[in-house]
């Protein structure tokens, strides 16, 4: 299935600290260059991000809310940044 990533909701950086903005910003940018077609090592170089990862990240991306039935998108490479909910 593919994903339109022009569809997914920016994030609000303010919201933030400086440590996860850091980190959302590096995994976004591993992400761009994905999507461009970069080779995984020149992928590791910009970011320090290894190629596995990155193929995490987007399919943590490209994951859908049950509720909602909507792609996770730029919100699943926030740090600590719940995607499912806790069941007992």
């Amino acid at each position: 299935m593919e994903y339109e990533e022009k569809t997914w909701e920016e994030v609000d950086e303010t919201m933030l600290t400086i440590a996860e903005r850091c980190v959302y910003r590096t995994r976004r940018r591993a992400l761009e260059l994905y999507r461009k077609g970069c080779s995984a090592k020149e992928i590791f170089y910009t970011t320090g991000i290894r190629h596995i990862a990155v193929v995490r990240l987007w399919e943590r991306c490209c994951a859908t809310d049950p509720a909602t039935g909507h792609c996770f998108g730029y919100q699943a490479l926030v740090p600590k940044s719940k995607m499912k909910r806790f069941v007992r």
